[in-house]
């Protein structure tokens, strides 16, 4: 099998394998030919553990760079299993791609660049800012994604899980200096993309119920949040799984809304579709502190775009047309927050409500 298509007759192949840094597995399948047909290795991942990383090259694509030497010009990669459930791995991993190489020139590189020991030695700590946004709403920044804490009487709600579990323990950290005494209970997951979702295992451990959009919840069941063992990067679920984690009770999946509240504050969910970026998302608003929290859509991060994308316009439709929000600031999980009426600027044309304030 390999992107040459499936072989009628059994073929013998060779596989040639060596082990990267004490630790990483790669093998290399040379075929009939004697060409590379496939390089195959497992890189952990915060989303699906031990996964599946692969080249594969076409038989066609090789071309003669001298002295008998043949090199692929044409390449597939991929990461992941192609039985993972298809839509929600390929949009949400970003995990496949490939291309042509028009011009194959074997030996012939620029001279060489020093690496500076500022690069080599640099290192990366987890760094918490956090911005209290309204009584018992904090969020909770510092690197390039942000969590959003909101604190009820009993409980506290966590908005977004991005990244891997290091980044989960440092927000959990800070919630709990924040919030004293207080459990999350909630986990609200905007969309499945990989480094958005890839702390959401950590706050299982801790007992916290997922709150996702439902299109995701088989994709997490069947290859994220499971007992499978996790061999080159084990997080805490492999480590020490939680019973629960077998018995399905940790997911409220969201098809259209879903509300937490503690009789004094509201935290109203909604499902923002249909959008290009990924197969719908959960936003969330606190109608008291009129606050919308988001990922994605609004990235301010860098500058917002002269012409408003799709999505943003889907976006704004859905919070002032059909929702009808009152919103005053919008916290996005990308940058720092801004008020509704900079994003409703490059929309277009503001309706008199928001012209007036209202």
């Amino acid at each position: 099998m390999g992107r040459d298509g499936a072989e009628t007759i059994p073929e013998k192949v060779t596989i040639v394998s060596i082990t990267v840094n004490g630790k990483y597995r790669v093998d290399a399948t040379i075929n009939k030919e004697n060409l590379l047909q496939r390089i195959h290795t497992w890189v952990p991942n915060p989303v699906l553990g031990d996964m599946n990383y692969e080249h594969e090259f076409t038989n066609e694509s090789y071309v003669d760079v001298g002295n008998g030497i043949r090199f692929p010009t044409r390449w597939h990669s991929h990461n992941g299993w192609d039985d993972n459930f298809q839509n929600m791995n390929v949009s949400g991993g970003h995990n496949q791609f490939g291309g042509n190489l028009k011009d194959v020139k074997p030996n012939v590189c620029s001279d060489p660049v020093a690496v500076p020991d500022s690069v080599r030695q640099a290192t990366f700590p987890m760094r918490v800012e956090t911005q209290k946004l309204a009584d018992g709403v904090y969020l909770i920044g510092g690197g390039s994604h942000n969590s959003v804490a909101v604190e009820f009487n009993e409980y506290v709600a966590i908005f977004e899980a991005p990244l891997n579990e290091q980044r989960s323990l440092t927000v959990i950290e800070e919630v709990t200096k924040l919030a004293p005494n207080k459990p999350i209970r909630f986990v609200i997951n905007s969309h499945q993309h990989f480094d958005h979702s890839g702390g959401l295992r950590t706050y299982v451990h801790i007992g916290a119920t997922i709150i996702t959009q439902w299109l995701n919840h088989a994709f997490y069941v069947r290859d994220f949040i499971n007992n499978a063992p996790r061999t080159l990067q084990p997080d805490m679920v492999s480590l020490w799984p939680p019973t629960e984690l077998a018995e399905g009770y940790e997911y409220e999946a969201v098809r259209e809304n879903y509300v937490l509240s503690d009789g004094t504050r509201n935290l109203n969910i909604y499902y923002v579709s249909p959008l290009q970026h990924a197969d719908g998302m959960l936003m969330a608003y606190l109608p008291k502190e009129k606050i919308l929290i988001e990922a994605d859509l609004v990235n301010t991060n860098v500058p917002l775009p002269t012409t408003a994308t799709k999505d943003q316009q889907t976006f704004y439709r859905e919070v002032r047309e059909q929702l009808k929000l009152d919103v005053s600031q919008i916290a996005p999980i990308h940058g720092k927050p801004i008020p509704w009426s900079d994003f409703a600027k490059f929309v277009g044309t503001p309706r008199s409500s928001e012209v007036e304030g209202n």
